[in-house]
């Protein structure tokens, strides 16, 4: 292995060379010191701060630079310039208020056309593809949402209690696949999908983040010749496997379109609708736009999945490891609900609950260097120039922490959310806090970028944190050898682009023998109607 290492690297170095040269060019042309700038750590010539930007954890580091040079400094990694952002008016100011100059996606190496389309929608340029994706998406999920996702997430979380309480170890397993299911579901009625397609998420995010590949790091080994370059043909084959799998539950629901037995509330029946209003009654089209509309159901499904489910493994960890909140919790659940499971309906009664969920999402980002944007053009901010193609990053772990709206921002506390005095309290306790609206909705991005989940993820969520809390004490798991509890690292992940946590081990246990007869009731009810 080492023998390869050092032939790809100097396979590499042309590239590289290539890069410096450009570099040096640059320098000649402009004095570096007449030209004004965003503070920022030390450059060093050709690298820039590349050496010391860590792969995993990233966010670490752009915090501790925020500390030094304050809420908007540049760095530079090679040729690529970077602006991180820790203040949510400079935020607002340039990803809002411009963001027809700061709406652009920058490349991934690893990803294969992801700017252009139409694989990616979250991932591409402005173009005609992103807008008609976007907009189609954005229909869809609010009329799903008008009607709370026609209930599959309660039913669905049923089956997850159910299994939960057969084979609690695997709660990370089941927690995934419960994300899954709902999104497969509501994509093409198949929920059986769901382990697939949590897995297919996680590989993708796997191949966009710094984490992954070294060709995301390392740019010029992807272009390495084929025969040569691994990652270059692991990703053709990931690519491929993933577009095969969308187009074949595309095609089987288009079928069941045909046949009058795809349900009304599937995704895939909205669009194939729409065609048939359209005059076309057979569904028939061309290649190119099969594969346009099974990517745009694809990967709204997909995002579906990695969006929710680090935060709900995060949201196990804390109540695992903050029992006084559980039982806070516990406690208004039971006030409300007595023996039945918390549904939707019980939302504005159950303000600690969503307290924790909201407390949860803040002091373990999903997403915590925040989706990177990219300067479509040349622009001027603060006297200083931004070239196009500067990557801007608001850093969401460091705006979640600023000591003016967080206090004590590194510690769980949900009460910043429940009780006056904090500055993230908010009124009526009925409808705030909540992920549709208020305080720190910076967590679903900024601007024209803005991710389109807010309603699935404030419904899902509820509903799992809620009926979680309700079927199970839970708890760090005891060591039988030592008679200790198992320690939880709560900062390590698998350090994507959208975090989960590393595998750690929680106890569950059901409240009570009635309470364990009720879940095992709930999940037999809904055997018969949901494809296991």
């Amino acid at each position: 292995m080492e023998g390869l290492a050092l032939v790809l690297l100097y396979l590499a170095i042309p590239s590289l060379l290539f890069s410096a040269v450009q570099q040096i060019l640059s320098w000649r042309k402009k004095s570096p010191s007449s030209v004004p700038k965003f503070p920022g750590p030390k450059q060093y010539p050709i690298v820039g701060r590349i050496h010391d930007l860590p792969r995993f954890s990233l966010w670490l580091k752009f915090q501790e630079w925020a500390r030094e040079h304050g809420p908007i400094y540049q760095t530079r990694a090679v040729d690529q310039t970077f602006i991180i952002i820790s203040d949510e008016k400079i935020a607002e100011e340039l990803l809002v208020k411009r963001g027809h100059i700061y709406s652009g996606r920058p490349q991934i190496r690893s990803l294969i056309d992801h700017k252009t389309g139409p694989g990616y929608s979250a991932l591409m340029d402005r173009n005609d593809n992103w807008k008609i994706q976007r907009k189609w998406c954005h229909a869809a999920m609010a009329e799903a949402y008008r009607h709370h996702f026609y209930g599959h997430v309660e039913k669905e979380m049923k089956r997850y209690l159910g299994l939960m309480l057969l084979d609690p170890a695997r709660f990370l397993d089941y927690t995934r696949e419960y994300c899954g299911r709902v999104m497969s579901r509501l994509a093409w009625d198949d929920a059986t999908q769901g382990k697939t397609n949590g897995d297919s998420a996680d590989c993708t995010l796997h191949c966009m983040s710094v984490s992954g590949p070294i060709t995301n790091t390392v740019s010029p080994l992807w272009h390495l010749p084929a025969f040569m370059n691994p990652w270059y043909n692991f990703e053709i084959k990931r690519e491929r496997d993933q577009r095969a799998w969308w187009r074949n539950n595309f095609g089987f629901a288009k079928e069941r379109m045909l046949k009058g037995t795809l349900p009304n509330d599937t995704w895939a029946y909205r669009y194939f609708e729409q065609l048939q209003r359209e005059g076309n009654k057979t569904l028939e089209q061309t290649d190119d736009k099969e594969l346009f509309a099974s990517c745009m159901i694809g990967f709204l499904n997909l995002v579906g999945v990695v969006t929710i489910s680090g935060p709900l493994k995060f949201f196990l960890m804390a109540m695992g490891l903050h029992p006084e909140w559980q039982k806070k919790s516990q406690d208004e659940i039971d006030r409300v609900c007595g023996d039945r499971m918390p549904t939707m309906q019980d939302f504005a009664d159950l303000p600690t609950v969503r307290a924790c969920l909201k407390e949860t999402v803040r002091w373990r980002s999903g997403v915590p260097l925040g989706v990177p944007h990219q300067a479509e053009r040349d622009d001027e901010y603060r006297g200083v120039e931004i070239k196009k193609g500067t990557i801007v990053l608001a850093c969401e772990w460091t705006l979640n922490r600023v000591p003016e709206k967080y206090p004590d921002g590194d510690n769980f506390r949900p009460e910043r959310w429940l009780e006056p005095g904090w500055p993230t309290y908010q009124e009526p306790l009925t409808r705030y806090p909540n992920f549709r609206e208020g305080h720190s909705m910076h967590t679903f991005g900024w601007g024209r970028r803005t991710c389109l989940g807010q309603n699935i993820v404030d419904d899902e969520m509820f509903v799992f944190g809620a009926a979680t809390l309700w079927a199970f004490n839970s708890g760090p798991k005891i060591c039988p050898r030592t008679g200790v509890p198992v320690p939880i690292d709560t900062q390590a992940t698998n350090s994507h682009v959208i975090l989960e946590p590393r595998p750690y081990h929680l106890s569950f246990k059901p409240r009570s023998d009635e309470r364990a007869k009720q879940i095992l009731e709930n999940y037999h009810n809904v055997l018969g109607e949901l494809k296991l």
